[in-house]
């Protein structure tokens, strides 16, 4: 979504004609979630792009700093490194003497969320979760608003997660480590897919506003020029596009569902199986595997686009299609044969030691999260004492790249690192069921050939019973 630039009438001396002059915006903000982080080598995040935006917006470029903590942000505007710092929606900000905030742009609502279980009433009030075994981040808005909702209900009690990610905490409520658990509602958005049994019951507290900072200056041009910014309708459609964009999941990568899967099998795959046959015979790849990493992209729709920009069949980046020569990212023989071909460049920086599986594994988690991020997970398993060469083993230490505590000693940083071990884990699952299918479609066939040569009633029978089976998908899945 483009801007238009105009010009912005200011006194020589003010902040943001200073900034124009220089043609460089100065911007400081933490490695996250969603602030900024790399996705595949590509610097990603919600307050990237959003940032990336307000400098277009004034026709200037743009420079960021990474930091530790809100700390380190109010120092760099303390000390003239930056202009702005943006904490995210993650970090608590009050009004404090040594910076200014923007108005809010947009909020910040906390959920309280629990585990489906029969025999169970779900809460939905304060009073019903008093008594109940709470889990709260320590540190966080959500530990603030219970603080102030104690004051009424004293009886109220919790748990902190120190140094937990939500997913890690959302995980205890899935194992019923924990009843309840209270988070960001956009990242039970964006995660909360990942755990089909958990539910949002109600919201807590009030919404809460987010900012970004300015040093604390007399001089108010750039967070005027902030405020103008956050309040056109152009930036309120980008903010409404760009939170679709990171925090909404409408397709969780471990959710199977098996009505469906079987009815693209037998109305989607048929057209496509050729490409996959072809794939295979120019990468030595075999084609189930090509059809389930398909499957676990795009469900073999060649017209899908993810939120990000990536298309069709194997949704490729422009980047990775550019890489395989791929003109085409709609075209289903390109797509699936240019992923081919991208999956083997990544087995091939895989070291030569690492034998198959693992090394299929590796690769495919690198094809999903980029391969310098499957480089950290190995960096930190080996650090830990495990195998960087397992699978098994690496996919311990991939959900650590949330963690800032592990993701700040590695050199590629963030990453959302639970989502390729349950890419790998997905297609593991679809390419069990594919081969059973194909098996249930093989038997379906021996059985009509049998038909024509044997006992009509009998062939009839065992038909019947073959087309039953393969309703049933396989108990191990």
């Amino acid at each position: 979504m483009g801007y238009l630039v105009f010009k912005i009438q200011t006194t020589k001396t003010s902040q943001l004609s200073s900034i124009v002059s220089a043609n460089l915006l100065k911007v400081s903000t933490t490695n996250s979630a969603d602030t900024y982080y790399l996705e595949k080598s590509t610097a990603v995040g919600f307050e990237y792009e959003l940032a990336n935006a307000f400098a277009s917006h004034l026709g200037v470029q743009i420079e960021f700093s990474v930091r530790q903590n809100l700390a380190e942000l109010s120092t760099d505007l303390h000390n003239r490194d930056s202009h702005i710092s943006i904490p995210g929606r993650a970090t608590v900000t009050h009004n404090l003497p040594e910076h200014r905030r923007s108005i809010a742009y947009t909020t910040q609502q906390s959920v309280v969320v629990y585990r489906v279980t029969r025999g169970i009433k779900a809460p939905k009030q304060l009073t019903d979760i008093i008594g109940r075994n709470l889990l709260v981040a320590t540190d966080s808005l959500q530990s603030e608003q219970l603080e102030k909702e104690k004051l009424t209900h004293p009886q109220l009690s919790w748990s902190l997660a120190q140094g937990q990610t939500t997913y890690e905490i959302l995980q205890k409520i899935q194992d019923k480590d924990f009843d309840i658990a209270v988070i960001s509602a956009v990242e039970f958005q964006s995660i909360g897919p990942y755990f089909p049994g958990l539910k949002a019951a109600f919201e807590l507290h009030k919404a809460q506003g987010i900012h970004w900072l300015t040093a604390d200056k007399a001089d108010r041009s750039l967070l005027d020029a902030l405020d103008n910014f956050f309040s056109s309708n152009q930036s309120i459609e980008l903010i409404k596009a760009l939170e679709q964009k990171y925090y909404q999941n409408s397709n969780p990568l471990n959710l199977f569902d098996t009505l469906t899967f079987k009815r693209d099998f037998q109305q989607r795959l048929p057209k496509l199986r050729q490409f996959f046959m072809q794939a295979a015979q120019q990468t030595d790849i075999d084609w189930l595997l090509l059809a389930a990493i398909a499957y676990q992209e795009s469900h073999w729709d060649e017209k899908a686009v993810s939120p990000t920009g990536v298309k069709g069949i194997m949704m490729l980046t422009k980047a990775a299609a550019k890489e395989v020569n791929v003109t085409d990212r709609r075209d289903p023989q390109q797509s699936i044969i240019g992923g081919a071909q991208y999956l083997n460049i990544v087995k091939d920086k895989i070291p030569a030691r690492i034998l198959d599986p693992d090394r299929t594994f590796l690769a495919l988690a690198g094809y999903n999260t980029g391969f310098g991020h499957l480089e950290d997970a190995r960096i930190l398993a080996k650090r830990a004492g495990l195998n960087p060469d397992l699978w098994e083993d690496v996919n311990k230490t991939l959900p650590l790249l949330t963690k800032e505590k592990y993701f700040t000693t590695v050199k590629h940083g963030y990453a959302r690192g639970y989502e390729p071990v349950n890419y790998v884990k997905n297609i593991k699952r679809y390419l069990q069921i594919l081969k059973w299918e194909i098996q249930q479609q093989q038997l379906k066939i021996e059985s009509s050939d049998k038909h024509n040569n044997a006992n009509p009633l009998l062939e009839e029978n065992k038909a019947t019973e073959a087309e039953s089976l393969s309703d049933t998908p396989p108990s191990t899945l």
